[in-house]
């Protein structure tokens, strides 16, 4: 006779497909977390280079594109 409360082969494996099934699912809710965060990053440094836009142009120095942004030549900047 086997022991006791000794759980079955079966129930065993279904245990742990339920637990990767899990895990799958927390990695996939955590991918997305980053991704917001990231969304949420960029989204933060618009703004910075919108009100720093106002300083830029008073020096003449207006970037083509807001990736070229020189914050050297921004603090350098006399206004």
């Amino acid at each position: 006779m086997k022991g006791a409360m000794e759980p079955e082969p079966e129930v065993l494996l279904q245990e742990a497909r339920e637990n990767v099934e899990a895990a799958q699912s927390y990695r996939r809710e955590l991918g997305q977390r980053l991704q917001g965060l990231r969304e949420a990053q960029r989204q933060v440094r618009l703004p910075f280079l919108v009100v720093s836009k106002k300083r830029v142009i008073n020096c003449g120095t207006l970037p083509k594109r807001p990736h070229t942004f020189s914050w050297t030549a921004y603090q350098k900047c006399p206004c």
